[in-house]
């Protein structure tokens, strides 16, 4: 009888020191961004003063990215990921559609109040940047917008898998697919950015509660 065993599988071996040299650099680069943007919107820093505010000079940074709008994408890649792991996380530490929706709630609050305190519209979609800035980003060119469709596909993914593990579980109404929940809460969210955005009156917790009834279980507790 054979006994052939597969080899067992090689660990992958540490970065050297030119490759994680690489890493900082990159992240310094989109940290400066980020700083950027948030202070100043995400036109109006030039790429010296990204650059500056990095350490780096120009030549690092044509190292890392073709152009400034891949620098801008990444920017977004980092604050939209941030933003979902906060409001959605996977793994073990993934939780049901309730928990969704009311962390979202929740930060929309927050929004609110730091609307209050600062006297500024504007809802930090990305890297403090308002949701208007992005979306004349992605007006201007073609990639950013194809990113940023990308991203808003990703976070109705990460949604509809959590609604559909409710549905299973017998929380959520099964009678509308995962994945038109999915969409249909993160337009729902880009929503109430907007509103935030243009300093239009936003009720989160009364939206919070209309969404988690409208969810529920047919027959459940109206």
């Amino acid at each position: 009888m054979s006994s052939q065993m597969k080899p067992a599988t090689a660990p992958a071996p540490p970065p050297s020191a030119r490759e994680r040299a690489k890493a900082e650099t990159r992240e310094a680069l989109v940290q400066a961004a980020l700083a950027e943007f948030a202070e100043n919107g995400l036109d109006a820093p030039s790429l010296d003063a990204i650059c500056a505010r990095a350490g780096y000079t120009r030549g690092a940074f044509y190292v890392h990215f073709r152009d400034r709008d891949e620098l801008v994408a990444a920017v977004m890649d980092r604050a939209f990921g941030a933003f979902l792991d906060a409001i959605i996380p996977t793994g073990a530490e993934a939780h049901d559609l309730e928990r969704t929706v009311r962390r979202y709630a929740d930060a929309t609050v927050g929004l609110l109040a730091l609307r209050e305190r600062t006297g500024k519209a504007g809802a930090p979609l990305a890297a403090g940047v308002p949701l208007h800035r992005i979306l004349e980003a992605c007006a201007r060119a073609p990639a950013l917008r194809k990113r940023f469709v990308a991203l808003l596909g990703q976070a109705a993914e990460r949604v509809a898998r959590t609604a559909a593990a409710g549905q299973r579980g017998g929380a959520v109404r099964d009678d509308v697919p995962a994945d038109t929940v999915g969409a249909l809460l993160v337009t729902l969210a880009l929503g109430f950015l907007a509103a935030i955005d243009a300093g239009a009156p936003v009720d989160a917790p009364a939206a919070r509660d209309a969404v988690l009834a409208l969810l529920g279980p047919r027959g459940g507790p109206g």
